[in-house]
């Protein structure tokens, strides 16, 4: 377990010694995420179903703005979650890291994602462990953050009602808080990286952090809500009443994104989740519209936010 420890920690450095070598594996990388983003958004494009659109440009503007606010407010939730572990980084810095490590996700298993995390966050001075800690709290903190918004859509579903089941959708948010209790996932943490040869976490969060930082994942699926609402409006006549319905739709269709990691950024499920949860406010054809768009949307935002963060901060270094 400590050999495997050693060499885990070696690997997550993405820096050997070798300078032609260290900057071969950081292109390679970079090429994998770029080609993995391409693959995704070529597939997103081919799943565009042939409806009439609607182009409204106020609503595509809408949708796009609150994406991008949704992306910013998730970057700076992980910024705080590493806070509360100890580690500090500043806020720029903190989203150039958290938005091009992100891209990793759009290559199969999502484990450059994390990978490429604690390498960036190691320059910043934060150790390995807490890094992948605080990776761990964000994915199970956006999970229950989604499946809270979303378990209102879920209980009320028309097909559901009469079925005690549907209660059911409480039991996972009611589980990851359990899972994410300090005692248990302190413990837990300690346990194993002592058994790899590593230091114990310094910290964990307490109970009100994690029901303050999932109360701020939901916040950011609202204002992601907004926007395929507003996605919506190009594809469909929705209309106010069907914002709650769209915004519990996205919700369920991200928990779903976040379960299915295997895929890349869940691909695959997100659009199948989202397609489906919007049933009930449209048909099946601008519903897969509308999923599809607010991938290719997610995408080039998330594409073109990484270039921007490390391009300002490479102007920031440089001065």
């Amino acid at each position: 377990m400590e050999r495997a420890g050693d060499i885990a920690a070696a690997a997550g450095s993405l820096r050997p010694s070798d300078p032609l070598l260290r900057r071969g594996l950081h292109v390679g990388i970079g090429l994998i995420i770029v080609l993995g983003v391409v693959l995704a958004l070529t597939a997103s494009l081919g799943r565009l179903p042939e409806i009439e659109w609607s182009f409204r440009p106020g609503w595509l503007a809408l949708g796009t703005l609150a994406f991008a606010v949704t992306l910013a407010i998730n970057a700076e939730i992980w910024r705080r979650i590493l806070l509360a572990l100890g580690p500090r980084i500043d806020p720029l810095p903190a989203q150039a890291i958290w938005l091009t490590s992100g891209l990793g996700r759009y290559v199969p298993t999502s484990l450059l994602m994390p990978m490429v995390r604690v390498a960036m966050c190691e320059r910043e001075g934060v150790a390995k462990r807490i890094c992948l800690a605080s990776v761990v709290y964000e994915m199970a903190l956006a999970l229950m953050g989604a499946i809270v918004l979303g378990a209102y859509f879920v209980i009320d579903l028309p097909a559901l009602q009469g079925h005690w089941e549907r209660f059911l959708v409480l039991a996972v948010p009611i589980a990851g808080v359990i899972a994410l209790h300090p005692r248990v996932f302190h413990y837990a943490a300690d346990v194993l990286l002592t058994r790899l040869g590593r230091a114990t976490l310094p910290a964990s969060l307490s109970l009100p952090q994690i029901a303050a930082f999932t109360a701020l994942y939901v916040l950011s699926f609202v204002v992601a809500g907004i926007g395929v609402y507003g996605f919506a409006h190009t594809s469909y006549p929705v209309d106010s009443g069907d914002l709650v319905v769209i915004t519990g739709a996205f919700a369920v269709a991200t928990a779903l994104g976040l379960i299915a990691f295997v895929l890349p950024a869940g691909i695959i499920a997100r659009e199948a989740g989202l397609a489906v949860a919007l049933a009930p406010v449209m048909p099946a054809g601008p519903a897969l519209a509308v999923a599809v768009i607010a991938r290719i949307v997610q995408i080039a935002l998330e594409l073109g936010m990484a270039l921007a963060g490390q391009a300002a901060l490479r102007l920031r270094r440089a001065d």
